[in-house]
């Protein structure tokens, strides 16, 4: 959140000698905050790692580094303020103090400050009074809605808290934040009835109290019909019910089968410097287990993303963390490479794996990009006028270790890179590499390696998947099953550039040509080297301020839908996660406010995956911001829907592709109502900012046998596996080079309420 620039009319005011000291602070509640004592200690490799880390986040600079350390910066203005005479100097590092309370979490000092300087001025006269009044009224409407959060959506947290449009059940009970937000809100509008942040704050305040659509004044009204949109089962969330109901910031999730019992599992993280990393077991009864204590892993913190994969082809799934996204030249915290030890435990190997770094990044991707084998890591960093970081892509020696190879290879482009994923494009067999770019053209990567060694070529601007110009996730995916893979890129917000609040912008007047650039692309593959975006002719046309995001099949019908955890830092921006139906591979159905999907809190990292193996993909989310005051429960969403249509699950193992078959595509023929169609899947954890399962989840439509199910092995012989007549509605595995398949048996669960245990 800025100060949205305003203030800087206080300056030439004469009258600013107001306000006293400031009291002490009310504590931080560590009821949320995870206490861990090690049932395994850490190993020496790990402890060094941590160390290092540590070591890195306290030398940043507080007051440089952007988002991060509020309570630092807090810190930071008690001292300064103490030390300065009353007067207009001080009362401008007041108001900063002021913000940076409200983003620490101490809402109540910070409404305390914003009243005293809003009661001051009101009774007085000079120029730009109303200017400036409407600033505090602006600051109090959202500080107060932010109260109005933490005492209900937090302190009194339900499974409908903060989805929109607000259910009774989520309705305030402590109404108090609501009722001042409103009171600041209307007087803001009088002075400037077409902000439309505080329009929409508006709204969404009168939902609190269940005064929508009723008591909205009607030329601020966001039209019922709005919400009405779509026709999809209600998902339910039952995060608080199996106790995975992480609170705390933006964060990173691997959704995967940790243990090797056929079930999913949760690895979760938060990118505050003291975030612990989380690990929830499925215990296979309907519930998760904690098991944290037991990793070796208590004191291992931080990262905004987290990439999984199987890097040594010893079966059990590897992860790796990013650290230092957004921080620039402060940004030099090093990512983290963890081993899975097989035993529940695991190790930090970042060091002795050779992939030890300290540029700052949010972004990585695991393929195996010369197919011998072995998966490779990409990671794709941020530069700005502070410091050049170019992008690193670590080849896999088959050792344990790695070396970067990718200034060698000819990846030499720098860019502030927020997305990055590989798929093959040209169906040539080798992974390339598409790149999304905070601060310039977007980038594609067209793998040219063979077996003589690893090279790419950038291609032209002719591609056609440049823009936008602003972009932040993306992801490859075939979203209509023609067997080439096709771009989807979310644009972002800039408060500087874009029109406040992209969201309510795009309702109130959807021609504005200020959200062109913020609009989405969906590049589909013309299969000659080039891509047409088709995202307005599919029903894609909406700016979604994406963050995190991923795709699956939420209804089995054998085409990709997706869900887009939107928000940007400022608490002005409590705009709705968004899920899209892909309906046919032809358009895309807005289902979020049908689904239950429109959360209003921040959302980040997202995980498609059969958790409760019933033949549904459940959903995943990391809620919370970036400031260390917006923080919020993250999301498991129930799927619903059952088995209306047919699927089939596939766990694939490589022998001479990589073990855990990343890259690889499945196709599976099918016949529904007499016709004949192809369903595409290639095995990835999914999206940029995100992580599905590696266990391929196809839905099957009404399809009652796969006619044929072909692997395409990501090996340089192209190898394929095909068999015939497979029954559905069951899990099954497939080795590379087997002429049998192996049917799983797993049973299917039902999420348990209070199952949940921790250790």
């Amino acid at each position: 959140m800025s100060a949205r620039k305003s203030w800087g009319l206080l300056i030439t005011i004469a009258v600013l000698y107001i306000l006293s000291g400031c009291t002490a602070l009310e504590e931080n509640d560590p009821s949320e905050q995870a206490k861990y004592k090690a049932e395994v200690k850490p190993h020496k490799s790990t402890l060094e790692m941590m160390k290092r880390v540590k070591m890195a986040s306290s030398a940043i600079d507080a007051q440089e580094a952007r988002y991060v350390l509020n309570q630092k910066k807090v810190d930071y203005y008690e001292k300064k303020l103490d030390k300065m005479e009353v007067g207009a100097d001080r009362n401008l590092v007041l108001y900063d103090y002021a913000i940076e309370l409200l983003r620490a979490g101490h809402t109540d000092k910070a409404i305390e400050i914003f009243t005293n300087f809003h009661d001051f001025f009101q009774d007085k006269f000079f120029l730009d009074k109303q200017k400036t009044l409407t600033e505090f009224k602006t600051q109090l409407g959202i500080s107060y809605l932010r109260k109005a959060e933490q005492e209900n959506c937090l302190q009194n947290h339900n499974n409908e808290s903060c989805i929109i449009p607000i259910s009774e059940k989520a309705q305030h009970i402590n109404k108090e934040g609501s009722t001042k937000a409103i009171e600041f809100l209307k007087a803001c509008l009088e002075a400037s009835p077409f902000d439309y942040e505080v329009q929409y704050l508006l709204n969404i305040a009168y939902m609190t109290l269940g005064g929508y659509p009723d008591q909205v004044p009607e030329d601020y009204l966001i039209p019922e019909s709005y919400f009405q949109k779509g026709d999809f089962s209600k998902f339910k969330d039952v995060a608080m019910d199996l106790g995975v109901d992480v609170n705390e910031m933006s964060g990173g999730i691997c959704l995967d089968d940790f243990n090797q019992d056929g079930y999913l599992d949760m690895m979760v993280s938060s990118w505050g410097f003291e975030d612990q990393i989380r690990y929830f077991e499925n215990d296979t009864q309907g519930g998760f287990t904690d098991k944290t204590a037991r990793t070796g892993l208590v004191g291992v913190t931080g990262g905004l993303n987290l990439k999984h994969a199987d890097f040594n082809n010893d079966g059990f799934l590897d992860f790796i963390i990013l650290r230092g996204a957004w921080l620039e030249d402060q940004g030099k915290v090093p990512n983290s490479l963890i081993r899975n030890n097989g035993d529940g435990t695991f190790t930090d190997v970042t060091i002795e794996a050779g992939i030890y770094s300290e540029r700052p990044t949010q972004t990585a991707i695991w393929a195996d990009f010369n197919l011998d084998g072995w998966v490779d890591i990409f990671i794709a960093n941020e530069s700005t006028d502070k410091g050049v970081n170019t992008c690193e892509l670590f080849l896999n020696k088959k050792d344990g270790t790695f070396s970067d190879v990718g200034k060698l290879a000819g990846i030499t482009e720098t860019g502030f890179f927020k997305g990055v994923d590989a798929g093959d494009l040209n169906n040539d067999g080798y992974p390339d590499l598409y790149l999304s770019n905070f601060s310039g053209k977007n980038l594609l990567y067209l793998n040219s390696a063979r077996a003589e060694g690893i090279s790419f070529e950038l291609a032209s601007d002719s591609a056609g998947v440049t823009l936008p110009l602003e972009s932040f996730s993306t992801w490859i995916f075939d979203y209509n099953n023609d067997g080439f893979e096709d771009i989807f890129v979310s644009g972002y917000s800039n408060q500087e550039k874009s029109p406040a609040n992209i969201f309510m912008a795009n309702i109130r007047n959807p021609f504005d040509p200020r959200l062109e650039d913020h609009r989405p692309r969906l590049y589909r593959n013309n299969g000659d080297g080039t891509f047409t975006n088709v995202a307005k002719e599919t029903g894609l046309g909406e700016p979604l301020t994406t963050m995190g995001c991923n795709y699956g099949d939420l209804d089995n019908d054998g085409f990709l839908d997706f869900y887009a955890a939107t928000g940007d830092p400022s608490f002005l921006s409590i705009v709705p996660n968004k899920m899209f139906r892909n309906q046919g591979g032809e358009t895309f159905e807005d289902v979020t406010f049908s689904g239950g999907f429109g959360h209003i809190q921040k959302g980040h990292a997202v995980g498609f995956g059969d958790l409760d193996m019933d033949g549904d993909q459940d959903i995943y989310a990391v809620m919370g911001g970036a400031y260390e005051g917006d923080n919020f429960q993250n999301v498991l969403f129930e799927n619903p829907i059952g088995n209306q249509n047919n699927w089939i699950n596939v766990q694939l193992e490589g022998r001479t592709s990589n073990r855990s078959a990343i890259g690889a595509k499945i196709i599976a023929s099918i016949t529904e109502d007499g016709k004949t169609r192809k369903v595409y899947h290639t095995v990835g954890s999914g999206a940029s900012f995100g992580g599905n399962s590696l266990l391929a989840e196809l839905g099957l439509g009404k399809a009652a046998v796969i006619d044929q199910l072909e692997v395409i092995w990501p090996n340089q012989a192209r190898s394929r596996s095909v068999f015939s007549a497979l029954e559905v509605n069951r899990v099954i595995k497939i080795t590379e080079g087997s002429e049998s398949i192996e049917s799983k048996n797993l049973d299917a669960l039902s999420f348990q309420q209070g199952t949940h245990q921790h250790h």
